[in-house]
């Protein structure tokens, strides 16, 4: 099961994509390069358009019945982490596939 918030199930749809692209595209013997890249394209977008998205100003409504102030903030996460902060987990996975090629 898949939880997302917002946007934030962009981040393993461009995984899945670039790595198929990266399977086409890559040649049969270099075809294990397409995970570090996959991987790699992923954390590049999550920090970009996840620091986008997520620093945006919040919406202040007020109650009507209590005078409060209301901040509605863009959330855009997957697995209740924030979209940036998958580059780093995204990012770790395509080191470790691409020290495993060397190994």
């Amino acid at each position: 099961m898949v939880v997302w918030s917002g946007r934030g199930i962009l981040s393993v749809l461009v995984l899945i994509v670039s790595f198929v692209l990266g399977v086409k595209l890559f040649p049969p013997a270099y075809s294990d390069y397409a995970f570090v890249l996959a991987f790699f394209l992923a954390g590049a977008f999550s920090w970009f358009m996840g620091k986008k998205w997520n620093e945006k100003e919040g919406r202040t409504v007020i109650d009507k019945a209590t005078g409060q102030e209301i901040v509605f903030k863009p959330n855009h996460s997957l697995f209740w982490i924030k979209m940036q902060y998958w580059a780093f987990i995204f990012g770790a996975f395509g080191l470790l596939f691409l020290v495993q090629q060397f190994v």
